[in-house]
């Protein structure tokens, strides 16, 4: 009977799109797995994949073997993973995100995890980057992964809330009066090119934003922090004033959050991971609960980033 081994590591090299990759994520030296591939490409009679500068591409004949074989393997790992009573890996469970989304968001779910965990801060980018190279066990990103390397889940959807100092007199209701008044107003914003916030002036206000930006600063906490000294307005995921709104440092201007499309955030992780348990309870832990006042809207798919 012909050994599973070497579809496993096809499946490894398929998901990773690198021998080295895959060697990691097999716990394999490289040369074995570059041998397995060979026996397995000997035995199909043609090439899995095209070997590149950076990686490998599936074949044709990669890809429909992969159809045909991925999910069985994945069954194949779970019941071995089972059958051996799921021991958790070793070491902690490496999580990346950005520090406010740590703070106001994750930090208050991950509480009763078990087992140890490391959490490493950066941009999507940076942290999908890691993720795929071994670096990181998951990314808690608002990019969706591309790519077969990388598989990701929703696990929630963040609205945005219109803040300012809370003297501040009360603002028009109506959307027109109210672009008028805020673009008479300083600005503290998250950074330069203000996405969301641009696109709620004109798409919902009406107007072109031109508010003077008194601060900006890629932390939502100091963005928050300036609106409760006074220094402005801002438009931030609610996660990110939550606590300042419910302690009375800042208030809501005007229920914008519900005529802004909330943010999905998506946990990503590697494909060849999926079984593995602990991912499954910090996935578990992020999904738990709504956030307060969540009032669900439509979602716009995946690159919303916070102003």
């Amino acid at each position: 009977m012909a050994s599973l081994d070497p579809f496993r590591v096809f499946v490894a090299v398929y998901r990773a799109g690198s021998l080295s990759r895959a060697a990691r994520d097999r716990h394999l030296t490289q040369p074995a797995v570059s041998a397995q591939l060979a026996a397995l490409e000997a035995r199909m009679g043609e090439p899995l994949f095209l070997r590149t500068p950076r990686g490998v591409t599936p074949t044709e004949r990669g890809k429909l073997l992969y159809a045909q074989v991925a999910q069985s393997v994945d069954h194949l790992q779970a019941a071995s993973a089972a059958l051996r009573g799921s021991p958790a890996p070793p070491g902690p469970l490496r999580l990346g995100l950005t520090p406010e989304v740590l703070h106001g968001f994750a930090l208050p779910r991950l509480a009763g995890l078990p087992g140890a965990l490391h959490v490493t801060f950066g941009e999507d980018r940076a942290l999908l980057a890691a993720l795929g190279s071994g670096t990181l066990d998951a990314a808690l990103v608002t990019t969706e992964p591309e790519g077969r390397q990388l598989t990701a889940q929703v696990v929630t959807e963040m609205p945005f809330a219109l803040i300012g100092p809370p003297d501040w007199d009360a603002a028009p209701i109506l959307p027109a009066t109210l672009g008028a008044w805020l673009n008479a107003r300083p600005w503290v914003s998250y950074s330069v090119e203000l996405p969301v916030t641009r696109r709620f002036f004109t798409g919902t206000l009406g107007q072109r934003f031109a508010a003077r930006q008194a601060l900006i600063a890629p932390d939502l906490r100091a963005v928050v922090r300036a609106v409760t000294l006074g220094m402005g307005a801002s438009l931030v995921p609610l996660f990110a004033a939550q606590e300042a709104l419910d302690a009375g440092q800042v208030r809501e201007l005007w229920p914008a959050r519900s005529r802004i499309p909330a943010a999905r955030w998506w946990l990503a992780q590697r494909a060849a991971d999926e079984a593995r348990p602990d991912l499954h309870a910090l996935r578990g832990a992020l999904q738990t609960g709504p956030l307060p006042d969540v009032i669900r809207v439509p979602s716009v798919p995946t690159r919303i980033r916070p102003d």
